[in-house]
Protein backbone atom coordinates (compact mmCIF):
# COMPACT_ATOMS: atom_id res chain seq x y z
CA UNK A 1 0.00 0.00 0.00
CA UNK A 2 1.37 3.45 -0.92
CA UNK A 3 1.43 5.70 2.12
CA UNK A 4 2.16 9.41 2.56
CA UNK A 5 5.84 9.88 3.36
CA UNK A 6 8.27 11.76 1.09
CA UNK A 7 9.49 11.62 -2.48
CA UNK A 8 12.55 9.41 -2.94
CA UNK A 9 15.69 11.41 -3.79
CA UNK A 10 16.97 11.51 -7.36
CA UNK A 11 20.62 11.29 -6.26
CA UNK A 12 22.63 9.47 -3.60
CA UNK A 13 24.03 11.11 -0.51
CA UNK A 14 25.57 10.22 2.84
CA UNK A 15 26.20 12.51 5.80
CA UNK A 16 27.55 11.93 9.28
CA UNK A 17 28.49 13.60 12.53
CA UNK A 18 30.51 12.12 15.40
CA UNK A 19 30.61 13.69 18.87
CA UNK A 20 32.68 12.78 21.91
CA UNK A 21 31.51 12.57 25.52
CA UNK A 22 31.89 16.34 25.93
CA UNK A 23 29.74 17.01 22.89
CA UNK A 24 32.74 18.07 20.81
CA UNK A 25 32.64 17.28 17.12
CA UNK A 26 35.29 14.78 16.08
CA UNK A 27 34.31 14.15 12.47
CA UNK A 28 31.61 15.24 10.06
CA UNK A 29 30.69 15.32 6.39
CA UNK A 30 27.66 17.06 4.84
CA UNK A 31 26.47 17.29 8.45
CA UNK A 32 24.13 20.23 7.87
CA UNK A 33 22.44 18.70 4.84
CA UNK A 34 18.71 18.29 5.45
CA UNK A 35 17.21 14.85 4.77
CA UNK A 36 13.67 13.61 5.15
CA UNK A 37 13.83 12.54 8.79
CA UNK A 38 11.60 9.44 8.76
CA UNK A 39 11.31 7.94 12.25
CA UNK A 40 14.24 9.88 13.69
CA UNK A 41 11.71 12.65 14.51
CA UNK A 42 10.57 10.34 17.30
CA UNK A 43 13.59 11.51 19.30
CA UNK A 44 12.30 15.09 19.21
CA UNK A 45 8.81 13.93 20.12
CA UNK A 46 10.28 11.93 23.01
CA UNK A 47 12.12 14.97 24.36
CA UNK A 48 8.98 17.10 24.09
CA UNK A 49 6.97 14.52 26.05
CA UNK A 50 9.64 14.09 28.73
CA UNK A 51 9.85 17.85 29.20
CA UNK A 52 6.05 18.09 29.41
CA UNK A 53 6.18 15.39 32.07
CA UNK A 54 8.85 17.26 34.03
CA UNK A 55 6.69 20.41 33.94
CA UNK A 56 3.64 18.54 35.17
CA UNK A 57 1.79 19.10 31.90
CA UNK A 58 1.73 15.41 30.95
CA UNK A 59 1.17 12.54 33.36
CA UNK A 60 3.34 9.71 32.03
CA UNK A 61 1.58 7.27 34.34
CA UNK A 62 -1.90 8.14 33.14
CA UNK A 63 -3.82 5.77 30.90
CA UNK A 64 -5.30 6.81 27.57
CA UNK A 65 -7.42 4.88 25.08
CA UNK A 66 -5.32 3.40 22.28
CA UNK A 67 -6.24 4.69 18.83
CA UNK A 68 -5.04 4.87 15.24
CA UNK A 69 -7.28 7.84 14.34
CA UNK A 70 -6.03 11.38 14.88
CA UNK A 71 -6.79 15.02 14.10
CA UNK A 72 -4.34 16.46 11.60
CA UNK A 73 -3.95 19.36 9.19
CA UNK A 74 -6.85 21.81 9.27
CA UNK A 75 -8.70 19.75 11.87
CA UNK A 76 -9.21 16.87 9.46
CA UNK A 77 -9.36 13.37 10.88
CA UNK A 78 -7.13 10.63 9.47
CA UNK A 79 -6.62 6.97 10.32
CA UNK A 80 -3.34 5.12 10.01
CA UNK A 81 -3.40 2.01 7.87
CA UNK A 82 -1.19 -0.44 6.00
CA UNK A 83 2.53 -0.21 6.73
CA UNK A 84 1.91 2.48 9.34
CA UNK A 85 0.32 -0.07 11.68
CA UNK A 86 2.15 -2.05 14.36
CA UNK A 87 0.44 -5.45 14.85
CA UNK A 88 1.53 -5.47 18.50
CA UNK A 89 -0.12 -2.14 19.31
CA UNK A 90 -2.98 -2.30 21.84
CA UNK A 91 -6.42 -2.66 20.21
CA UNK A 92 -8.57 0.40 19.58
CA UNK A 93 -9.96 1.76 22.83
CA UNK A 94 -7.82 -0.40 25.13
CA UNK A 95 -6.22 1.54 28.00
CA UNK A 96 -2.50 2.15 27.56
CA UNK A 97 -0.20 4.17 29.84
CA UNK A 98 1.38 7.26 28.29
CA UNK A 99 4.74 5.92 29.45
CA UNK A 100 4.19 2.80 27.34
CA UNK A 101 3.38 4.94 24.30
CA UNK A 102 6.77 6.66 24.69
CA UNK A 103 8.56 3.32 24.89
CA UNK A 104 6.68 1.83 21.93
CA UNK A 105 7.42 4.95 19.89
CA UNK A 106 11.15 4.23 20.29
CA UNK A 107 11.79 0.52 20.79
CA UNK A 108 9.56 -0.69 17.91
CA UNK A 109 9.14 2.69 16.17
CA UNK A 110 5.34 2.59 16.50
CA UNK A 111 3.64 5.21 14.35
CA UNK A 112 0.37 4.86 16.28
CA UNK A 113 2.24 5.61 19.51
CA UNK A 114 4.08 8.54 17.93
CA UNK A 115 0.94 10.23 16.61
CA UNK A 116 -0.79 9.60 19.94
CA UNK A 117 2.04 11.29 21.83
CA UNK A 118 2.01 14.15 19.31
CA UNK A 119 -1.72 14.56 19.90
CA UNK A 120 -1.03 14.84 23.63
CA UNK A 121 1.86 17.33 23.53
CA UNK A 122 1.26 19.15 20.22
CA UNK A 123 3.56 20.00 17.34
CA UNK A 124 4.31 23.33 19.03
CA UNK A 125 5.97 21.52 21.95
CA UNK A 126 8.21 19.65 19.53
CA UNK A 127 9.07 22.91 17.75
CA UNK A 128 10.02 24.37 21.13
CA UNK A 129 12.45 21.49 21.77
CA UNK A 130 13.99 22.02 18.34
CA UNK A 131 14.40 25.74 19.04
CA UNK A 132 15.84 25.16 22.52
CA UNK A 133 18.45 22.76 21.11
CA UNK A 134 19.18 25.19 18.24
CA UNK A 135 18.72 22.61 15.49
CA UNK A 136 18.69 24.69 12.29
CA UNK A 137 18.00 21.88 9.82
CA UNK A 138 15.24 20.20 11.84
CA UNK A 139 11.50 20.64 11.49
CA UNK A 140 8.56 18.49 12.56
CA UNK A 141 5.59 19.99 10.76
CA UNK A 142 3.15 17.10 10.52
CA UNK A 143 2.01 13.91 12.14
CA UNK A 144 2.93 10.61 10.54
CA UNK A 145 0.47 9.53 7.85
CA UNK A 146 -1.36 12.87 7.67
CA UNK A 147 -2.07 13.05 3.96
CA UNK A 148 -3.69 16.51 4.17
CA UNK A 149 -0.56 17.93 5.81
CA UNK A 150 1.63 16.29 3.20
CA UNK A 151 -0.51 17.83 0.44
CA UNK A 152 -0.15 21.21 2.15
CA UNK A 153 3.64 20.93 1.92
CA UNK A 154 4.33 20.06 5.55
CA UNK A 155 7.42 17.94 6.08
CA UNK A 156 9.72 16.45 8.72
CA UNK A 157 13.44 16.97 8.18
CA UNK A 158 16.72 16.87 10.07
CA UNK A 159 20.48 16.67 9.54
CA UNK A 160 23.25 14.44 10.83
CA UNK A 161 24.59 17.22 13.07
CA UNK A 162 21.14 17.95 14.47
CA UNK A 163 20.50 14.25 15.10
CA UNK A 164 23.81 13.82 16.91
CA UNK A 165 23.07 16.86 19.11
CA UNK A 166 19.57 15.55 19.83
CA UNK A 167 20.84 12.16 20.96
CA UNK A 168 23.51 13.88 23.04
CA UNK A 169 20.81 15.94 24.77
CA UNK A 170 18.71 12.85 25.49
CA UNK A 171 21.66 10.98 27.01
CA UNK A 172 22.55 13.99 29.15
CA UNK A 173 18.93 14.37 30.31
CA UNK A 174 19.42 11.37 32.56
CA UNK A 175 15.98 9.95 31.70
CA UNK A 176 15.87 6.28 32.63
CA UNK A 177 12.80 5.80 30.43
CA UNK A 178 14.64 7.18 27.41
CA UNK A 179 17.74 5.08 28.04
CA UNK A 180 15.73 1.87 28.44
CA UNK A 181 13.69 2.50 25.28
CA UNK A 182 16.71 3.46 23.18
CA UNK A 183 18.67 0.45 24.45
CA UNK A 184 15.79 -1.82 23.39
CA UNK A 185 15.43 -0.42 19.86
CA UNK A 186 14.73 -3.35 17.56
CA UNK A 187 15.96 -2.01 14.20
CA UNK A 188 19.67 -1.35 14.71
CA UNK A 189 22.23 -0.42 12.09
CA UNK A 190 25.19 1.26 13.83
CA UNK A 191 24.80 -1.18 16.72
CA UNK A 192 25.55 -4.15 14.45
CA UNK A 193 29.19 -3.04 14.28
CA UNK A 194 29.57 -2.71 18.07
CA UNK A 195 30.94 -5.58 20.11
CA UNK A 196 28.68 -7.33 22.63
CA UNK A 197 28.67 -5.76 26.08
CA UNK A 198 29.15 -2.19 24.87
CA UNK A 199 26.00 -0.14 25.60
CA UNK A 200 24.22 1.20 22.51
CA UNK A 201 21.33 3.64 22.68
CA UNK A 202 19.95 4.22 19.20
CA UNK A 203 17.10 5.23 16.92
CA UNK A 204 16.88 4.44 13.24
CA UNK A 205 14.51 5.75 10.62
CA UNK A 206 13.67 4.71 7.09
CA UNK A 207 11.26 5.14 4.20
CA UNK A 208 11.86 4.31 0.55
CA UNK A 209 15.02 6.12 -0.49
CA UNK A 210 16.09 7.22 3.00
CA UNK A 211 17.85 5.21 5.72
CA UNK A 212 19.29 6.76 8.90
CA UNK A 213 20.62 5.82 12.33
CA UNK A 214 21.91 7.72 15.35
CA UNK A 215 23.48 6.06 18.37
CA UNK A 216 25.19 6.79 21.66
CA UNK A 217 27.86 4.12 22.12
CA UNK A 218 29.61 3.22 25.38
CA UNK A 219 29.41 4.82 28.81
CA UNK A 220 26.85 2.75 30.70
CA UNK A 221 26.87 5.43 33.41
CA UNK A 222 26.19 8.17 30.86
CA UNK A 223 29.85 9.18 30.64
CA UNK A 224 32.61 8.29 28.20
CA UNK A 225 30.29 7.80 25.27
CA UNK A 226 30.39 8.75 21.59
CA UNK A 227 27.40 9.83 19.54
CA UNK A 228 27.34 8.97 15.85
CA UNK A 229 24.62 9.98 13.37
CA UNK A 230 24.69 8.72 9.78
CA UNK A 231 22.03 9.68 7.23
CA UNK A 232 21.68 8.33 3.69
CA UNK A 233 19.53 9.02 0.68
CA UNK A 234 19.09 7.34 -2.67
CA UNK A 235 20.22 3.78 -1.89
CA UNK A 236 18.25 0.60 -1.36
CA UNK A 237 18.08 -0.68 2.22
CA UNK A 238 20.91 -3.22 2.05
CA UNK A 239 23.38 -0.88 0.38
CA UNK A 240 22.45 1.99 2.68
CA UNK A 241 23.09 -0.22 5.71
CA UNK A 242 26.48 -1.26 4.34
CA UNK A 243 27.46 2.37 3.90
CA UNK A 244 26.31 3.26 7.41
CA UNK A 245 28.26 0.31 8.82
CA UNK A 246 31.35 1.27 6.84
CA UNK A 247 31.28 4.79 8.30
CA UNK A 248 30.73 3.32 11.76
CA UNK A 249 33.81 1.09 11.49
CA UNK A 250 35.92 3.98 10.22
CA UNK A 251 34.82 6.51 12.84
CA UNK A 252 34.28 4.73 16.15
CA UNK A 253 37.18 3.77 18.47
CA UNK A 254 38.49 0.27 17.75
CA UNK A 255 37.82 -0.77 21.33
CA UNK A 256 34.03 -0.67 20.89
CA UNK A 257 33.91 -2.46 17.53
CA UNK A 258 33.39 -6.13 16.80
Amino acid sequence: MTLPTASAPSDTAIAWCLLDAQGRELSSSEADRAFYAASTIKLHVLLAALRAGDRGELDLGAEVAATSTFTGEGGASFTLAGDHLDPTHPPEGEPVPVRELLVRMIDRSSNEATDHVLSLVGLEAVASVIADLDLPATCVERMIGDGAALAAGRTNETSARDLARTMDAIVRSGSALAREALAAQRIRIIGRAVRPGVPVLSKSGWVDGFRHDVAAIGGSDGAGFHVLAVMTGGWAEEEADERILARTRELLPAGVLR
